[in-house]
This record gives C-alpha cells, sequence and structure tokens, in this order.
C-alpha cells in the first residue's frame, strides 16, 4: 500500500514538472519590453549607428592632411631627343679672309624611354574656410540623431507590443468567458436532453440549446485563430517565439509629460542644429582655400630608382597653393541652407503640437475608458444575477431554453467586454508614458 502510494506521488509529481513550463512560459508585459531589443528592425537601427561612427572618422580624418604614394612605371615608343639648330664655319673666304658658316642640325638623347617613377605626398588643408571643423561638428550631430532614432525605433515597438499584447489580452478573457457559457450549456443541454427523453419537453427546445452550444464552439475555435495570428504577429515583432502572454496592469500611474525629452522631438531638434551646420558650411564656399603640399619624388631608369643618365634622380618639393572660386551660384546654396533650416523649424514646432493634440485626445480617451469599465462591471454584475436567476427558474420549468440560452450569451458578451475595455485602457496608459517624454523608452 505504501509503495503505491509512492508510485501516485511521483506521478502527481512528473504531472506538476509537465506543466511547470506551461506556467513560466507567460510573458509579462515587462518580459515584452525587454524583448524589443531582439526585434531585427531595433538591431537595424542600432547597425546605422555604426555607419555615422565610422563616417565621423573619416570626416575627422580631414583634419589630420591626407598621403598619397605612387609608384608608376612607362616605356616610351621612342626616344626622346633634344634637336639643336647651329651654324658652324666650314671653310674661309679667301678673298675677305672671313669665316664661311653653314647651319648644321644635330640631334641629342634627352631622356631615358624606360621611366620609373616614386612619389610619396602629405597634402594638408592650412585653410578651408572652416569646412572641416564645420563637417566634425556636423557629422557628431548626425550620430547623435542617428542614435535619438534608433532609441524611437524601441520606442515605436513597444508601442506596437503594447497593442498586441492588450488585444491578446482581451481575446484570451473573451476565450475564458465563452469557455464558461460552453460549460453552462452544456448542462443546460444535458438537462434539457433529459426532459426531453421523460416527455417532459419539446424538441425544439433541445434544438435551440443544442444550436447555440454549437455555435460557442465555433465561436471559441474562431477567436483562438485571431489570438494565433496576433501571437505571431507578436513573435515577429520580437524576433522571438510568444506562445502565452500574462495579465495586464491598468493601475499604472502616469508621470508629467515633458514633450522636449521624448527622443523623436530630440531627433528633430538635432536635425535642425544640422541645418545650422548647413548653413556654415555653404559660407565656407565663399572663403579662399589654402593648402600645403611636401613630396618626396624620384624619377630613374630603373627599378630601384637608383640610375638617371639624363636629369637628376630627386624631384622632392615643398608647395603652398590658394585656390579661391568666385562661383555666383554659392549664395543661392547658401540661401537654399537657409529655407531649408526655417522648414526644419517649422516641422518641429509642428510636430511638437501634433505630439501634445495626440496626448490629449488619448487622455480624453481613458478618461472615456473609465466611466465605461465602471459601466462594464456593473453590467457583468447585473447579467450574472440574471442568469443565475433564470437558470433557477429554468430548473423548475418556469421558463424555456430560449431566455437561458440568451441569459448564458449576455453573460458571456458582458464579461469580453468589460475585460477589452480593461485591456484598452492598459494599452492607453503604456501609450502614454511612452509619449510623455519620461519612460525608459526614452532614456
Amino acid at each position: 500500500m505504501k509503495i503505491k502510494n509512492e508510485k501516485c506521488k511521483m506521478k502527481n509529481l512528473g504531472k506538476v514538472f509537465l506543466l511547470l513550463p506551461l506556467f513560466l512560459s507567460a510573458e509579462s508585459f515587462s518580459d515584452i519590453q525587454k524583448d524589443v531589443i531582439n526585434s531585427l528592425t531595433y538591431k537595424m537601427a542600432k547597425e546605422k549607428i555604426k555607419i555615422f561612427k565610422k563616417k565621423l572618422e573619416i570626416v575627422k580624418s580631414k583634419n589630420y592632411g591626407s598621403v598619397d604614394v605612387k609608384y608608376s612605371y612607362a616605356h616610351l615608343f621612342n626616344q626622346p631627343i633634344l634637336k639643336m639648330n647651329t651654324m658652324q664655319p666650314v671653310a674661309v673666304n679667301p678673298v675677305t679672309n672671313l669665316f664661311i658658316y653653314k647651319e648644321i642640325y644635330t640631334e641629342f638623347p634627352a631622356g631615358p624611354q624606360n621611366i620609373y617613377s616614386f612619389e610619396a605626398i602629405y597634402s594638408y588643408p592650412i585653410f578651408t574656410g572652416f569646412a572641416i571643423s564645420n563637417n566634425i561638428k556636423k557629422s557628431k550631430l548626425e550620430l547623435i540623431k542617428t542614435k535619438l532614432e534608433a532609441k524611437n525605433v524601441k520606442r515605436v515597438l513597444i508601442l506596437k507590443a503594447a497593442e498586441l499584447y492588450s488585444n491578446i489580452y482581451a481575446l484570451n478573457k473573451q476565450i475564458k468567458a465563452l469557455k464558461v457559457a460552453k460549460n453552462s450549456l452544456l448542462d443546460a443541454k444535458n438537462q434539457v436532453e433529459s426532459l426531453y427523453k421523460e416527455g417532459l419537453t419539446a424538441k425544439s427546445n433541445v434544438d435551440i440549446i443544442n444550436a447555440k452550444y454549437y455555435e460557442l464552439l465555433a465561436k471559441i475555435k474562431e477567436v483562438k485563430s485571431q489570438k494565433n495570428r496576433l501571437l505571431n504577429m507578436l513573435s515577429f515583432l520580437l524576433n522571438k517565439k510568444i506562445t502565452k502572454i500574462d495579465g495586464v496592469n491598468i493601475k499604472q500611474k502616469l508621470p508629467k509629460p515633458n514633450f522636449e525629452k521624448r527622443v523623436d522631438v530630440k531627433a528633430l531638434k538635432t536635425a535642425l542644429n544640422i541645418s545650422n551646420k548647413d548653413i556654415k558650411l555653404a559660407k565656407s564656399l565663399l572663403y579662399p582655400k589654402v593648402g600645403l603640399q611636401i613630396g618626396l619624388k624620384k624619377e630613374a631608369q630603373n627599378l630601384l630608382l637608383s640610375k638617371n643618365d639624363y636629369q637628376n634622380i630627386d624631384r622632392s618639393f615643398v608647395g603652398v597653393g590658394i585656390e579661391w572660386s568666385f562661383d555666383l551660384g554659392k549664395k543661392s546654396q547658401i540661401e537654399m541652407a537657409k529655407i531649408a533650416k526655417n522648414i526644419a523649424l517649422t516641422n518641429y514646432h509642428n510636430y511638437l503640437n501634433q505630439i501634445k493634440t495626440e496626448y490629449q485626445n488619448d487622455l480624453d480617451t481613458l478618461n472615456a475608458l473609465k466611466y465605461q469599465l465602471k459601466s462594464a462591471i456593473a453590467e457583468v454584475s447585473a447579467r450574472k444575477s440574471y442568469y443565475e436567476e433564470i437558470k433557477a427558474k429554468f430548473n423548475q420549468g418556469l421558463v424555456d431554453s430560449v431566455k437561458l440560452k440568451d441569459a448564458i450569451s449576455n453573460l458571456a458578451i458582458a464579461r469580453a467586454k468589460r475585460d477589452y475595455i480593461k485591456s484598452q485602457i492598459f494599452f492607453i496608459k503604456t501609450k502614454l508614458i511612452l509619449n510623455s517624454g519620461v519612460s525608459d523608452a526614452n532614456n
């Protein structure tokens, strides 16, 4: 007997361990928020930051000048020659005793046919009209903007996840309400069938209950299918398989909003600062460009650059150059940059007004939902009392199956409605927190 009890305990323990993963697999919304970093969309946004980091490194390198190294070989089809025409005395005039001159044409080799050349040139921008310094500042701002945009991608993903999460929660509760209704109908179905067999009720009452019972079964299948589709969408969003979710918290406290701390607003403000740098870069075109070059250069007849029978091997140099372009279109470029800045400024203020309006609208929606929830809770209580009354009368044979069926159905609808409103309160509150500018997603 003791051995049998031990086996039963082990069997029950095994069932607990089998069921344990089902409880552990439910994802809370806090888990979902953390899982957002697995999203491929977020990962792409993070990779974009690396591009702008490299761009900043490239722009900074312009401040140190550049070194160009070149080694070349050329073979000339013809030998370079130097042609000379000279007048040379060829005889003496016997009468005058003066020399008689004749034009003589002579040619000399002027250079090698095989030319080997090496040059290493260091170029340094002495003055660029502040273009390099402004380019560095602009690249730094672009990097900051990209980081802010990545944070905003995370905020938007959390918001989308919250919407899916709240809808899945509502469907879970709807399935639960439908299952409770199904069990109630099943009891009624069995009772009506027993009464019918005893000849105490009409066949139509059995048919009505059966029809509603199978209608509920079909509805449960339909809602489960909707829930699975949303779970698949959430899994895709998070790049992680989600099979279950936890409950919702509708008691979150709303922080005082600070819209200028929102990452999307900060990104727009940074874009405005970038437009200021674009104006300065356009103005830099008005200045002359001054550059320094130091070159180590050799030209010879052999691979090792050690022989040149015609010219000096070493042709190293140092030089300074000034370039100043008087293009009339430069002023237009400055004006274009100023117009772009005005557009960015208008866009910034317009976006700020837009998010303030959306936030206020969401607050109004939340207040309306709170009243709707009170009404829905009262309706569930009323529907439950009515169902219990009808069920008692049905058991006494005072009402038919139609009223019982309607009471069960209306109670399920009321419960689903109440939980749907809860899910929407959760979503709106989460949205308000994320859009307040002081949530974790904005840091």
